[in-house]
C-alpha cells in the first residue's frame, strides 16, 4: 500500500513498527556475529563454548519467531510454504469469525443492558439539558431542522395533501347532527323558555325601534288615493296586533303560537339529527362549498403561512418558538431530576430500546463488520492489522532471541559441566 494512502496516525505506527523490526533483526545479526566469532575460538577456551551455544540457540529462537510472526501476514521470503500468509489467505474466515465475536461479546443484550443501566442516562441527560446554554442549543437545532425540512418540501405536494385532508375531513364529518345536538343542549330545560323570552323581547324591541319604517312601508304599499287617516289606521292596527301577540306570548308560556314555535324548533332539531333529507342536503351543500375557489386559496395560504412562520422563527435569534422550545426542554429536564419515578421509567425505556435494537439489528452490525473486512484488499488488510499489532509481535522475536539464548546456555551447561566435574549420569 502506497504511503500516500496512510493517515498520520498510521504513518506514526508504521515508523514504530519499522523501528521494532530493526531492533529484532539487529539482535539476530548480533547473535549470528557472536556465534561466528565464538566458533572460531571455541577450542582455545572452555567458556567460549558457552558463548557459542548461547548465540546459536539465540539465532534459532530469533529465526523461528521471525518465521512465526511473518507467517501471519505474508509468505516468509516469498516462499509459499503451507500455512503461511494466514491473514490474507483466511481473510473471509477471519471476517466471519470477527463479526460473530463482536456480536456475541459486545452486541449482546446483557452487555448493552448492563452498560445502559450503569450510565443512568436519564439523570445525565437531564442535568445537561437544564443548563440554559444547552437547552438553547437544542432549540436552535430543532428549529433549524424544521426549517431545513420545510425548505426541501415540495410546496405543491404539501398544498395538495392539506387540501385533500381538509376535503376528506369535511366530507367525513356530519355537521347537521352536531348542530342538532348543540341546539338540543342550548334549548334544554329552562333554557328553552328563557331563549323564547329573549326572542319575544327582541321582537318587541324591533317593533318599537322600527315604528317609522313600518309606517313608511304602509304608506308606500297603499294606493295613492288612500286618505292618510286610513294609512294611519292600518299602521296602528298592524302594530297593535303584533305587539298584543308578543306581550301575550311573553306572559303565557302556553300561548298557542309559542307552543307551535317550540314544536317546530324541536322537530327541526330532530330532523337535523336524523332526517335523511337533511343529510342528503348537507352532502350537496358541502360539495358546493368544497368546489369553491376559497377552499383552494385557504389551503394554499395555510401552508404558505406555516412555512414562512417556521422560516422566520428559525432565522430570528430571539424567536418565540425557540424560546418556547428552550423553556420546554429545561422544564422537562427539571421534571426528570425531581421525579425519581419518571427517571426510572426513562432509564427503563432506554434499556428496553437498547435491547430491542440489539436483538433486531445486532446481526446487521456483525454482517456489516464481516462484509467490510471481506471487501478489503488482502494485502491491505494484512498491512492494516500488522500496523495495529505488529509492534507488539516484534517483542515475540526479541523475546525468542533472548529466551532461545538462555535455553541454549542452560542446555550446554547441563551437558558440559557434569563432565568437567567428573560426574557420569550413565553409571
Amino acid at each position: 500500500m502506497s504511503l500516500e494512502n496512510y493517515t498520520d496516525l498510521e504513518l506514526g505506527k508504521r515508523a514504530e513498527l519499522v523501528k521494532m523490526k530493526r531492533l529484532a533483526a539487529s539482535l539476530l545479526v548480533l547473535a549470528t556475529l557472536v556465534y561466528i566469532a565464538a566458533t572460531m575460538f571455541e577450542d582455545q577456551h572452555i567458556w567460549v563454548g558457552f558463548v557459542a551455544s548461547t548465540a546459536e540457540a539465540a539465532m534459532i529462537g530469533a529465526i523461528a519467531d521471525w518465521f512465526a510472526v511473518t507467517a501471519l501476514f505474508r509468505h516468509p521470503l516469498g516462499l509459499k510454504i503451507p500455512h503461511t500468509a494466514i491473514i490474507p489467505n483466511k481473510q473471509d474466515v477471519i471476517a466471519q469469525q470477527f463479526g460473530a465475536f463482536v456480536q456475541q461479546n459486545f452486541l449482546s443484550e446483557e452487555v448493552i443492558s448492563s452498560k445502559i443501566r450503569s450510565m443512568d442516562l436519564s439523570h445525565r441527560v437531564a442535568a445537561w439539558i437544564v443548563e440554559r446554554e444547552n437547552a438553547r442549543a437544542i432549540a436552535e437545532q430543532i428549529t433549524a431542522g424544521l426549517a431545513g425540512v420545510v425548505r426541501v418540501m415540495n410546496d405543491e405536494d404539501i398544498q395538495n395533501m392539506i387540501e385533500k385532508k381538509v376535503r376528506d375531513r369535511i366530507r367525513d364529518t356530519s355537521f347537521a347532527p352536531m348542530i342538532g345536538e348543540l341546539l338540543s343542549f342550548v334549548t334544554s330545560g329552562r333554557r328553552q323558555q328563557e331563549l323564547f323570552d329573549s326572542v319575544v323581547n327582541f321582537g318587541l324591541y324591533l317593533l318599537e325601534d322600527s315604528d317609522r319604517d313600518i309606517k313608511a312601508k304602509v304608506e308606500e304599499e297603499t294606493p295613492w288615493w288612500f286618505p292618510g287617516s286610513v294609512d294611519k289606521a292600518i299602521y296602528k292596527r298592524i302594530v297593535r296586533s303584533v305587539s298584543k301577540m308578543l306581550y301575550e306570548m311573553q306572559v303565557d308560556v302556553l300561548h298557542p303560537v309559542r307552543k307551535r314555535m317550540v314544536k317546530t324548533m324541536n322537530q327541526f332539531m330532530e330532523d337535523l339529527k336524523h332526517s335523511p333529507d337533511i343529510a342528503e342536503k348537507e352532502v350537496s351543500i358541502k360539495e358546493e362549498v368544497l368546489e369553491h375557489p376559497a377552499i383552494r386559496d385557504f389551503t394554499t395560504s395555510l401552508w404558505t403561512d406555516i412555512k414562512q412562520a417556521l422560516l422566520d422563527q428559525s432565522d430570528h435569534p430571539d424567536a418565540e418558538l425557540k424560546r418556547a422550545i428552550e423553556d420546554a426542554v429545561i422544564k422537562f429536564g427539571q421534571s426528570i431530576l425531581e421525579d425519581e419515578v419518571l427517571a426510572t421509567k426513562i432509564n427503563g425505556w432506554a434499556e428496553d430500546s437498547g435491547r430491542y435494537l440489539i436483538r433486531t439489528y445486532g446481526h446487521e452490525v456483525a454482517d456489516l463488520i464481516s462484509d467490510t473486512i471481506e471487501g478489503w484488499d488482502p494485502e491491505a488488510t494484512s498491512e492494516k492489522i500488522e500496523l495495529q499489532i505488529g509492534k507488539d509481535l516484534q517483542f515475540i522475536r526479541i523475546n525468542g532471541t533472548v529466551i532461545g539464548g538462555l535455553a541454549g546456555l542452560l542446555i550446554h551447561t547441563l551437558t558440559v559441566v557434569p563432565g568437567i566435574l567428573g560426574i557420569n549420569f550413565y553409571n
